[in-house]
């Protein structure tokens, strides 16, 4: 699943280069995307973030479209993986990529639980 960004005027440094810091921002707005269009957005399914990785690979300025890749690249008991690429809208030269783990959690019993079958397959699809 690709979605375009946006980027806003605070997400560039004193240099007019998008801040590093920002790209976590932007694999904030992959996942809920994914969340919602890719596995139903359902609030019977709640997860928590558990760990996020970024590596800088080149760099955005001021005026560059820009795009986030997001795919589901492992699927755990509990946890699975979610992969992201962002790239230059216009020659799709890489920017940055990146994963996050997401981790099944019931808040009510404070305690992370298995990913249900149905969330599973749409996990997958993605």
């Amino acid at each position: 699943m690709r979605i375009p960004l946006a980027a806003r005027y605070a997400d560039y440094d004193t240099k007019g280069h998008v801040n590093n810091a920002v790209f976590l921002t932007y694999f904030e707005m992959a996942r809920a995307a994914a969340w919602v269009e890719g596995c139903g957005g359902s609030a019977d399914f709640s997860f928590i973030l558990a760990e996020a990785t970024v590596k800088f690979v080149s760099e955005a300025m001021i005026g560059q479209a820009l795009e986030v890749e997001i795919r589901t690249t492992e699927i755990r008991t509990k946890a699975w993986i979610w992969s992201y690429i962002i790239r230059d809208a216009s020659d799709q030269r890489i920017v940055a990529e990146g994963s996050t783990v997401q981790v099944m959690y019931d808040y009510e019993r404070h305690a992370t639980v298995p990913i249900p079958d149905a969330l599973r397959a749409r996990l997958a699809a993605l």
